[in-house]
């Protein structure tokens, strides 16, 4: 039988029966195989044709992050049977490891395998065997461009579906450089649902940016293919050196404010308390106006969120 491999996948979870492990985030390390036709693949090409492994892992990487069990047994078996269900697969082989868990022994933990008919079994024992459900949090990103910003907004668009799925989009709109002296930015804000922490959709973002010809190096107040900046992470507040939130920016810059109160009136503010509808509707519009212009884009927008 031919397999795909996966080895040392590596995050933090909290793990352990101990009051210590309720409060601190631990390593984890999992290994996987998983059946599959290599020479089917091989003839077409095409990944189509084999189990997207890029999207395995990082989908059992984000599952252990959120999870909170108390066992490695348990973690090995909902993470086992999460992947079986959620690929459509046969059979699995997973390999849990918790290192320094035992004083005097460089590793410890789990190797199962489980197949469908584990799958089935667990289903019919009902909700306390199924897989853990993955909470997910609500994140807004401002997305601006002034260089070739069709293309590059598109392309954006696209790939943020491709990566966190459905989207909720703004119009965008076209507004003047603030800064420095440039031709005009076209703007837009776009909502989505995510388990990955915010560490992580940072990094989703900025490979995003390299895909449109963004360097960080480049100066702050000059021309810009891309810009994605996180406007909200569910209610998160934080001022780390690289990451603030909510966004100060938002409620200074019509770009921001105005298409995030198109599509989630009804949201909360974090810090000010007041839904970004009435903030909008006391923004000073008239002295920051925006013109409204067209992105092509292949998936339906979804309508304005009645509320958070």
């Amino acid at each position: 039988m031919d397999r795909i491999f996966l080895r040392e996948l590596t995050t933090e979870a909290i793990i352990g029966i101990y009051d210590w492990e309720r409060r601190v985030r631990q390593t984890v390390i999992i290994d996987l195989e998983i059946p599959c036709d290599v020479r089917r693949a091989a003839a077409v090409d095409e990944i189509e044709a084999t189990v997207n492994y890029k999207k395995v892992a990082k989908r059992i990487l984000e599952f252990i992050a959120r999870s909170e069990f108390h066992l490695v047994e348990t973690l090995a078996e909902r993470a086992a049977l999460m992947v079986l269900e959620e690929f459509n697969l046969d059979w699995i082989r997973l390999t849990l490891n918790k290192p320094g868990a035992i004083r005097g022994s460089k590793d410890v933990g789990v190797m199962i395998e489980r197949n469908a008919r584990d799958l089935e079994k667990a289903r019919k024992r009902g909700a306390g065997a199924k897989p853990q459900a993955v909470a997910k949090t609500r994140v807004y990103v401002a997305a601006g461009s002034n260089v070739e910003p069709t293309r590059h907004l598109t392309l954006v668009l696209e790939e943020l579906e491709r990566r966190f799925g459905p989207l909720t989009v703004s119009t965008a709109y076209r507004n003047r450089a603030v800064g420095f002296e440039g031709p005009d930015f076209i703007n837009l804000v776009i909502g989505f649902d995510t388990a990955e922490p915010v560490e992580q959709v940072v990094d989703e973002l900025r490979d995003v940016e390299r895909l449109c010809g963004r360097t960080r190096a480049a100066p702050r107040w000059a021309p810009r293919s891309m810009d994605l900046d996180i406007l909200l992470y569910g209610e998160l507040s934080c001022d780390e050196p690289d990451l603030t939130l909510p966004r100060p920016d938002l409620l200074r810059r019509a770009y921001m404010l105005g298409p995030l109160a198109e599509i989630a009136p009804a949201l909360k503010h974090p810090v000010s308390g007041r839904a970004i509808g009435a903030l909008w509707e006391s923004f000073d519009r008239a002295a920051h106006p925006l013109e409204p212009v067209t992105i092509p884009r292949s998936a339906p927008r979804r309508p304005p969120e009645s509320g958070q």
